[in-house]
């Protein structure tokens, strides 16, 4: 089964993944495509096709070989893509880079491949989701706007480029938008958008959920995952955000709960600013 997994950016996908690679028959590859050459197929057709055949040249050498490309650090895909120590900039640095990637396990014919793009595949939703099964990891959101400000990112300027090389209409508002964090909030409003729009709410897995379960939520992805009991610990409350940002981002997700309405209570944003501030 070949399985599309996505999700908001910094939201756990690579943990997702990292757990799914736990699992005797279940492969999970982080980014592993140069969305640029995808760029421009604006034929659902052909960008399906294209999506295919890496499918299929990657379930090949992991059957052949146990190999496929992914990001990885040290040979593996982590469960945290970026540093956890603050660098020169006072940015958490990405440490993975697109490798083959040795999984070391003998797989049958039918085995899962999951393939994760956060950006690219939030906006192509509505190509990919006829085709194939999709799913989505979500935070919640104040978590999500904190790690942000933190990390040496696209997104942390409040632009996803192949998010919006995918859907102009994004890349012109943001365009339009003069503030960081402005932008930082209509990106959450898209994400949480397209999976109302194009996803079950079974197929929406919240971090919470997966930290709470040690691994367990997974298996809607693949039932293997049921047997999972990782000892996850919840990341939302990092000593690395100060409690003035955690007030005013706070405030300003509290003023547009429509943003992540369905998916997290006006509470939980709460809740979650409250004990940093406690």
């Amino acid at each position: 089964m070949d399985i599309i997994l996505t999700g908001i950016a910094r939201s756990g996908t690579t943990l997702t993944c990292f757990l799914l690679n736990k699992l005797p028959q279940a492969v999970a590859l982080h980014e592993p495509m140069d969305p640029s050459q995808l760029v421009g197929l604006s034929q659902p057709d052909k960008y399906l096709a294209r999506i295919a055949e890496f499918f299929a040249v990657q379930r090949a050498t992991l059957l052949a070989a146990g190999t496929a490309v992914s990001k990885a650090c040290g040979g593996r895909v982590p469960e945290n893509p970026f540093a956890a120590v603050a660098g020169d900039q006072g940015l958490r640095a990405s440490m993975v880079t697109n490798e083959e990637v040795q999984f070391g396990k003998p797989l049958l014919p039918g085995f899962r491949l999951a393939v994760k793009h956060p950006n690219l595949f939030t906006a192509t939703l509505a190509t990919l989701q006829p085709r194939y099964p999709c799913f989505a990891v979500v935070r919640n959101p104040l978590a999500v706007l904190l790690s942000w400000q933190t990390i040496q990112a696209p997104v942390r300027d409040g632009h996803l480029p192949f998010g919006e090389a995918f859907d102009h209409q994004l890349k012109a508002a943001l365009a339009e938008e003069p503030d960081r964090v402005r932008r930082q909030l209509m990106l959450l409003r898209w994400y949480f958008s397209r999976y109302r729009s194009h996803l079950p709410a079974d197929h929406v897995i919240r971090y919470e959920e997966i930290v709470a379960s040690g691994g367990r939520a997974l298996a809607v992805i693949d039932p293997d995952a049921a047997a999972l009991v990782e000892p996850l610990e919840s990341r939302n409350r990092s000593a690395l955000y100060d409690a003035g940002l955690v007030t005013r981002l706070s405030e300003q997700l509290l003023a547009e709960e429509d943003i992540f309405a369905g998916f997290y209570a006006a509470e939980s944003i709460a809740a979650l600013r409250d004990a940093w501030l406690a």
